[in-house]
């Protein structure tokens, strides 16, 4: 049944304070018998009103209850109700403007009225109030997911559970001002504590380390390196390059790989691998006589612009923070210093890469000075890197951030497994044409290093059917994460580790076996409750997700004959369909079984939208008789099939 509406003009006008804006400013409305009629005297408890001043519609309310006599104010008509103000109609079409081109002049004559379906007023406030219950709802679903931080949208096929999921998507991660960088800095520089004993301990380890390195690799002495001393690959744990990349790594961040250190041994071709200027020097041992000439005059600050030309600029800033870590920031990208110097409001695009690491370097001592904060610079870098998209782009307006966010959609199927959700092995070729095994992260774990990377923006991943994987089987390890989600003040008991070993990752987020699932990223499945023959969602997994119900509803943009086609079609799952309620009585044709808000066909298959018209040059009638014939009567015949609907339903069906 359609829902009927009221519309209520208390008094007439529009301009200066009215009898209703003093009655709305304390939740009431007002009228009496004589103007409003019999019927304002019995208004139900949800019925909703249009509250207007003449032609002008001013908000719509919900009736709560009646107020005693006793309890009505000195310039009440007579009968007073307490309301809820769903929405008001200058504030409403600010954040959705077709409301305002779809309005009607709203009829003048009489004080009350009911208003029934049919006429421009009614389709007006019929769109007017689904936009706020289903931005309600939505908002409801998103402070669910904020909580929860894993959902499933479940539902009968055709309820738009993917089309409100990636609506969802977008309201979680669009644009946002997270504040000024400066306050956040200043604040975390007030509050650190530099005296506890894990900070303590941490430098005392990193300390140690350092001493130890420049011991075994004095900076006088690195010209006569040797491959052995130099290159990683063979399983040695004391070369330079494995205590730069795996001991050394919190003294320069940077995101790369092996060949970065331009010759390591690599085992399927039993021989050192060379790359940039050593390349194309035949033998090994001239190649790392160069090479070492180089990493002294690095080391001792001297030709750093020659050097520039065969080391890169991140190989360059490694050694001197290692060798100068007082002297050097510990960040080696040069991009992520530009965004880290744009944070602290500097320019630095006039200055070459190490002038602008040194820079961050004097800022970051000067911003230690002014808040005489107990604090190194590793343990800025990494508050900036924790809590800043270094890695990405930076976008400031009016020296406040603007974080964005993301979304991605997978679909599940009955095949789908760990390697192709979370972390695989995958086969390349390498430069000369051989294949090589390397583990890759997949789309969670790839999707989950973008959220730890970028802390104050959201990430949301929709997946589509949901339960048509084996989800045990499909998420491993992370079934532990998905509730004990990545805590940097507790990261051994919110990390879990996968059975494939990453390597060349960078160790600012994850590494190794490691995985972590941050707060900041968000899933949300799809589920058709209709799809029997799909697996199973077991109590482990279920657990960590919250579900909701998205159900078949009467759109507005209905036509007449998709009302009542949807109306016919119903009667074979519910005895009387209602919207936004699970517990419909099973119709005579519908199995013992099965529910109703299981199985019943969803409003998307009676909606005819515009760009079908535009794309068939069709009439709603002919396009509604389409989806009649090629999608409503089709899957209604495999719910016979399925034992869904019974046999003496095919008539029914058959002769719409």
């Amino acid at each position: 049944m359609s829902r009927v509406f009221y519309r209520l003009q208390m008094k007439a006008g529009s301009e200066g304070e009215t009898i209703t804006d003093r009655f709305l400013a304390v939740n009431r409305i007002t009228s009496d018998e004589d103007y409003a009629g019999e019927q304002f005297l019995n208004l139900r408890t949800g019925d909703i009103i249009l509250i207007h001043k003449g032609a002008y519609p001013v908000c719509l309310v919900s009736i709560a209850h009646r107020v005693p006599e006793n309890e009505l104010s000195t310039d009440s008509f007579g009968v007073d109700y307490v309301v809820s103000i769903l929405s008001y109609y200058k504030e409403v079409i600010i954040e959705n403007p077709l409301l305002n081109t779809l309005w009607g002049s709203t009829p003048r004559t009489k004080t009350f009225s009911p208003i029934y379906l049919g006429n421009q007023t009614y389709s007006s406030i019929s769109q007017w109030y689904n936009y706020i219950i289903n931005r309600d709802s939505m908002i409801e679903t998103i402070n669910l997911l904020k909580y929860k931080h894993q959902i499933i949208l479940q539902g009968p096929p055709g309820t738009g559970k993917t089309r409100l999921a990636k609506i969802i998507a977008e309201e979680m991660t669009k644009p946002k001002n997270v504040g000024s960088p400066k306050q956040k800095i200043d604040e975390f520089l007030k509050s650190f504590d530099g005296n506890t004993i894990e900070v303590k301990e941490k430098r005392k380890e990193l300390f140690e380390l350092l001493n130890e390195f420049q011991q075994l690799f004095p900076k006088e002495k690195l010209h006569k390196l040797t491959l052995e001393d130099y290159a990683f690959g063979q399983g040695d744990n004391d070369s330079f390059c494995y205590w730069l990349e795996y001991l050394l790594w919190e003294l320069s961040i940077y995101s790369g790989y092996a060949s970065k250190f331009l010759i390591y041994w690599k085992k399927d071709i039993g021989d050192y691998s060379k790359s940039g200027f050593l390349k194309n020097i035949e033998n090994n041992e001239d190649a790392m006589e160069r090479l070492a000439k180089q990493l002294h005059n690095v080391a001792n600050e001297k030709n750093l612009d020659e050097a520039e030309n065969f080391l890169g600029k991140g190989f360059i800033l490694k050694i001197l923070c290692t060798y100068y870590p007082e002297k050097y920031f510990p960040i080696n990208n040069e991009k992520y210093i530009n965004n880290a110097l744009k944070l602290l409001q500097f320019d630095g695009s006039k200055l070459s890469f190490i002038e602008k690491n040194k820079k961050l370097q004097e800022l970051f001592l000067k911003l230690k000075k002014e808040w005489k904060a107990n604090i190194s610079n590793i343990e800025f870098g990494k508050f900036l890197f924790g809590n800043f998209d270094l890695k990405g782009k930076i976008s400031l307006e009016s020296n406040e951030l603007i974080m964005t966010g993301d979304y991605k959609v997978v679909q599940f199927h009955p095949a789908y497994s760990y390697e192709d959700f979370v972390r695989g092995i995958s086969a390349q070729t390498n430069i000369n044409n051989q294949i090589e095994y390397e583990v890759e992260n997949k789309i969670l774990a790839e999707f989950a290093e973008k959220a730890l990377n970028q802390p104050l923006a959201n990430f949301v991943l929709i997946i589509d059917e949901i339960n048509r994987a084996n989800l045990p089987s499909v998420l491993g390890e992370l079934i532990y994460a998905l509730e004990y989600r990545f805590d940097e003040n507790n990261p051994k008991g919110t990390t879990v580790e996968s059975m494939y070993e990453l390597k060349g990752v960078d160790r600012v987020s994850s590494g190794g076996k490691s995985l972590k699932l941050p707060k900041n990223l968000y899933i949300i499945g799809t589920m058709n409750t209709a799809d029997r023959s799909v697996g199973h969602i077991d109590y482990a997994v279920r657990r960590r997700f919250a579900f909701v119900n998205v159900l078949p509803k009467i759109l507005p943009e209905f036509t007449e004959k998709a009302k009542a086609l949807f109306n016919e079609v119903s009667k074979l799952f519910c005895e009387q369909f209602r919207e936004d309620d699970i517990s419909l009585e099973n119709s005579k044709y519908l199995a013992p079984d099965f529910k109703p808000s299981d199985v019943i066909l969803g409003h998307s298959y009676y909606l005819i939208k515009k760009e079908e018209k535009e794309m068939l040059n069709m009439t709603d009638d002919e396009i509604l008789k389409l989806k009649l014939n090629f999608e409503i009567k089709p899957i209604l015949r495999e719910y016979i099939k399925d034992g869904i609907l019974s046999k003496e339903s095919e008539i029914i069906i058959e002769n719409m």
